[in-house]
């Protein structure tokens, strides 16, 4: 009877540690789900501040062309500029945009992490005080 108790109360503990694994692996997929998704957040901010910046950059050079040049001319002679741009996103795009972004979201799914709780330096001469009285 007593080793039947034992086995229930050890049956019991591997329930609870399992579940408290799992919990703490859907605290730890959060974790990283929510860095993951301020990332393409704040990429997309920057893109679109980046796209105002350009546009309103891009007009006054158009502006600043055209003093000398037809607006037209200068308007093309922009256009061509970003043609340039843009084929040059596109061949280099590997190196531009695809492995920086896979850097950062392969570093926040595999960072490492600490299995050993962390005590502040307080509590630990808390205890080493207590300890020597």
């Amino acid at each position: 009877m007593f080793d039947s108790e034992k086995y229930q109360h050890t049956w019991a503990d591997i329930k609870q540690f399992a579940s408290t694994k799992f919990d703490l692996l859907k605290v730890d997929f959060l974790e990283k789900a929510a860095k993951i998704v301020g990332l393409i957040l704040f990429a997309l901010v920057l893109v679109l501040l980046l796209f105002a910046v350009i546009s309103f950059g891009c007009m006054a050079l158009i502006f600043a062309i055209g003093q000398a040049l037809p607006m037209w001319a200068s308007t093309l002679i922009v256009v061509a500029l970003w043609l340039l741009i843009m084929v040059g996103a596109i061949v280099f795009r590997q190196q531009l945009f695809i492995n920086p972004m896979l850097a950062a979201i392969s570093s926040i799914l595999f960072e490492p992490k600490d299995d050993k709780p962390q005590q502040s330096t307080e509590v630990i001469q808390d205890r080493k005080e207590v300890n020597h009285e």
